[in-house]
């Protein structure tokens, strides 16, 4: 005669493993979402990173879209408070524009304050690397070429912060930029 057993899914061994991979998920979600330095009242201080030369800046808008109304205008180094992000990439203002509220998008903001540096660098990479519009963002494009830094090409580097490099060309992973000796 032959047993069977049957399986429900309140098996304990399944409980356990539901369990365990719930509260792992919940940990990664919770870890993800800590990525700004919290301060009093769930809010961080976070910076602006731009070209800092006289007439460059990032827009401070209405709604967490580049269609939405300019508010204000951010200069790099620039700080603000921040309660959180949305889910399309725009960082919220606390103490900026009407009503101390505004949106400034991620690709101009870091954690860390930019190092002003302005000085000549020389990429270091075997490869050739891709200039961005901004941290992380889509390669810089010019009369439909695409562009990028060769290795010992110069550029100028305005400042450095959070592992990207902001430049005369555009942004580039500092990891691969020395200060050109010469």
């Amino acid at each position: 005669m032959k047993h069977q057993k049957n399986y429900t899914i309140f098996d304990k061994e399944k409980i356990v493993a539901f369990f365990a991979i719930l509260i792992i998920v919940a940990a990664v979600a919770f870890w993800a979402g800590s990525t700004f330095a919290e301060e009093e009242d769930g809010l961080a201080t976070v910076y602006v990173m731009c070209d800092p030369r006289p007439g460059r800046y990032v827009h401070v808008r209405r709604k967490p879209s580049a269609d939405s109304m300019e508010l204000g205008r951010l200069e790099c180094g620039d700080s603000f408070l921040t309660d959180g992000e949305s889910k399309n990439g725009w960082i919220h203002c606390c103490n900026i524009g009407e009503n101390c509220g505004g949106w400034v998008y991620s690709g101009f903001v870091t954690v860390e304050k930019p190092e002003m540096v302005m000085q000549q660098y020389c990429s270091v990479s075997r490869a050739k690397l891709i200039i961005r519009r901004w941290q992380g963002g889509p390669q810089v494009v010019i009369d439909g070429k695409k562009q990028y830094l060769k290795n010992c090409e110069d550029v100028t580097v305005f400042c450095i912060a959070d592992g990207w490099a902001c430049t005369s060309r555009g942004y580039i992973k500092s990891e691969f930029l020395e200060v050109d000796p010469e």
